[in-house]
């Protein structure tokens, strides 16, 4: 019984900040000033005050399979996503924790409902392999689960989250007849679902052949940079590219923001576009480029190659190195890392600095400044 009590609780703070989402993303997770689009980690979808994971479970059936959990950032708790009293959350047909996959469905809740996406494939009657991306809704604690929309032969590739929109880009794959063997040939697109009024855009083709995949690298002054690649022919060399959709108008051009120097071994070295801010590699040196365009040199300092490496509330953090850069002074301040889990890393900004770690999802802590850092 305390579990659905909790559940309950956890779920109706989760619908009480509905309200509350454009004045969070502007001030809390976000560098000051600038709402710009973010990556959920992997096995997780961050929403609102909190964040949906996914464990494995096995059912009633003796089958593994998933569960939807709810951790809220105020709180600090989780949650089963189930209200069902006296659920046992092991049966797939009964219970609504089941049947949402954080990897690939995206849950995420706006206005109340709880948002998430699906791949359907089915057989058409000649024999063609139909492939779409179903939009779902429901209640917020999972419930009440009807069809919002259908993507036409589109599958999501890479997700990024701005608001209530999410950007995405999507791959449009050939499969021989009969067979459903796919043929490797893919057209690939940037497109955008906006959950608030339901409503889904394909904003243009960014490539197209063998094996072609893209995905959004991040977001810096109005703009998404996208990478990608494809292939001439089957087996073939691969072209690579990068490429900037402009969020106001819909254009797509040429990548126009420096790219890091080569390392050692030909490879490009890290950079980032995010919260307000672009960063880059300049041989040795960080250059990051704040939203009117100042460059600020961090000599001798190396970018983390590492996806989770963001500004956050006006600080880039590079856990790997032990330390942050004060994006507004320009210093390099110590980390706390005995504050840390085993292979942490900071999420987001909401009342604190939210931590996470890789290899334990739905177990977060929450940091003060003073806690965070050394003094």
């Amino acid at each position: 019984m305390r579990k659905f009590i909790i559940s309950a609780l956890i779920i109706a703070c989760l619908l009480s900040a509905c309200g509350a989402e454009k004045k969070e993303a502007a001030g809390k997770d976000y560098a000051e000033g600038s709402e710009t689009a973010y990556r959920s980690p992997r096995w997780t979808s961050r929403t609102l005050n909190g964040i949906f994971y996914s464990d494995e479970n096995e059912d009633a059936n003796g089958l593994t399979a998933r569960r939807l959990w709810f951790f809220d950032f105020d709180s600090m708790q989780s949650a089963i996503l189930c209200m069902r009293p006296n659920c046992l959350h092991n049966d797939p047909s009964a219970c609504s924790a089941f049947g949402i996959d954080c990897w690939s469905g995206y849950p995420t809740i706006i206005n109340n409902k709880l948002y998430f996406f699906n791949e359907k494939r089915e057989w058409g009657e000649s024999g063609d392999l139909l492939v779409s991306t179903e939009v779902f809704k429901a209640a917020a604690d999972g419930s009440s689960r009807v069809k919002a929309d259908s993507i036409d032969n589109l599958v999501i590739r890479d997700l990024v989250t701005k608001g209530s929109t999410v950007y995405f880009t999507a791959a449009e794959v050939e499969y021989e007849d009969y067979t459903g063997v796919s043929t490797g040939y893919t057209k690939t697109y940037i497109c955008s679902y906006d959950y608030e009024n339901e409503e889904f855009a394909n904003l243009g083709q960014l490539a197209e052949g063998y094996d072609a995949g893209a995905s959004v690298f991040g977001e810096y002054g109005g703009g998404l940079y996208i990478e990608g690649y494809y292939a001439a022919e089957r087996g073939g060399e691969w072209t690579y590219f990068r490429l900037r959709f402009n969020l106001e108008t819909g254009e797509i051009s040429d990548w126009d923001m420096p790219i890091s120097s080569l390392n050692e071994y030909e490879v490009t070295k890290p950079m980032f576009a995010s919260g307000g801010y672009y960063g880059y590699m300049d041989g040795g040196n960080t250059v990051i480029v704040d939203s009117e365009g100042s460059e600020t040199v961090f000599e001798n300092y190396e970018l983390p190659d590492d996806i989770n490496a963001a500004p956050i509330n006006g600080y880039f953090f590079n856990v790997e190195a032990g330390n942050a850069l004060d994006l507004s002074s320009g210093e390099i301040l110590e980390l706390n890392m005995s504050a840390f889990p085993k292979y942490g890393y900071v999420l987001c900004y909401h009342d604190g600095y939210i931590i996470g770690s890789e290899v334990s999802n739905g177990e977060y802590i929450k940091l003060s400044e003073d806690e965070l850092f050394k003094e």
